[in-house]
């Protein structure tokens, strides 16, 4: 039988306004008091229903989370999405609404738009993955101002008024596919590129510190000779890869430090030279690549905990102001190989 606030106050000996100032940790209440009715509801076994709880602070039914992704033409943001989806859904009974929209690359001026576009549309607050640039810390910063509070996810942005992250250790990610490479690598010289998305991603950027500092701290004769960017756009990687090989034929291997791996390494693949590839995130391309032997692994991030918990977050945030316990939620860190995923 569902223990009630009501069956609380009796046996407390209290009003049931007194036992709902004590339960939701609100003011006007003795400390002492507090503890007791505390223990008391504990011993009786009594659990809160949020949705009760939502309804009775008349707040649930305006709330409108939005969503903004740099997903367009990137596979690895389907299982983002994906975990987006499950958690707007768990807030469905609340009555919260949501608007997601997708852009692809690296625009400032789009984002800025998609976000205001957002803003008009009267969003509480927007789970996104920002692109690091002065325009869109300004722009969070304006949200915050019109109280649309901001969590972003897979990537972040520096200095900002975001309220959290969710994603991965850029650096430690970084520093797991160099180790990939040493432990591939039999003691020789070794000449890499490195493929990023753009200097405006910061997780992508500084991935590639990891992998770079990583080298040089602890297999120094293997070195990153190429740095390129795709805009992590498939089309603009099987160019740049092709002109790189064209012009680099002593290359030993590449690594793909972020999307847009698919074009490039079909531009390896068509070369017909023998390197050493390391990627990042388990697509179904990637995951092909690897039962062929193209790939040698990938290190996987957890996608759909960043979709779901970023969003989780927000909603719980809005919902019943429960503040992101720590700003920075790292998601783990993977690596798959030919034999993890068969």
């Amino acid at each position: 039988m569902k223990v009630t606030i009501k069956q609380i106050a009796a046996m407390a000996g209290v009003s049931r306004g007194t036992v709902d100032r004590a339960l939701n940790d609100r003011q006007g209440i003795n400390p002492d008091v507090q503890k007791r009715i505390l223990r008391i509801a504990d011993e009786m076994g009594y659990r809160p229903n949020p949705a009760a709880k939502a309804l009775a602070d008349n707040r649930y039914s305006t709330k409108k989370i939005g969503v903004l992704l740099n997903a367009l033409g990137n596979p690895y943001f389907d299982e983002v999405i994906h975990g987006v989806k499950d958690a707007l859904q768990t807030f469905e009974e609340f009555g919260v609404q949501s608007s997601i929209k997708l852009m692809q690359g690296y625009d400032v001026k789009r984002q800025e738009e998609l976000l205001e576009e957002l803003a008009e549309e009267g969003v509480n607050g927007i789970v996104m993955t920002p692109i690091n640039v002065p325009e869109i810390v300004q722009k969070i910063d304006e949200l915050k101002k019109k109280q649309i509070a901001v969590v972003t996810v897979n990537s972040d942005v520096l200095d900002s008024s975001r309220i959290a992250y969710v994603g991965c250790r850029y650096k430690k990610s970084g520093s797991v596919a160099a180790g990939i490479l040493g432990m591939i690598n039999r003691g020789n010289e070794e000449q890499y590129a490195v493929i990023g998305s753009s200097i405006k991603n910061l997780a992508v950027e500084r991935r590639v510190q990891g992998i770079i500092e990583t080298l040089e701290a602890d297999y120094p004769w293997i070195r990153i000779t190429d740095r390129l960017y795709n805009e992590d756009n498939d089309e603009i990687s099987y160019s740049e890869v092709k002109k790189l090989l064209e012009r680099r034929g002593d290359l030993d291997g590449i690594c793909f430090a972020g999307a847009g791996s698919k074009g490039g390494i079909q531009a390896a693949l068509e070369s017909g030279k023998k390197l050493k590839i390391v990627t990042f995130d388990l697509t179904e391309a990637i995951g092909r690549y690897l039962k062929e032997n193209v790939v040698t692994a990938t290190v996987c991030q957890n996608p759909y905990r960043q979709g779901y918990d970023g969003t989780d977050l927000l909603g719980k945030y809005l919902l019943w102001n429960q503040k992101p316990v720590r700003e920075l939620n790292y998601t783990e860190l993977t690596i798959a190989t030919k034999y993890s995923i068969t």
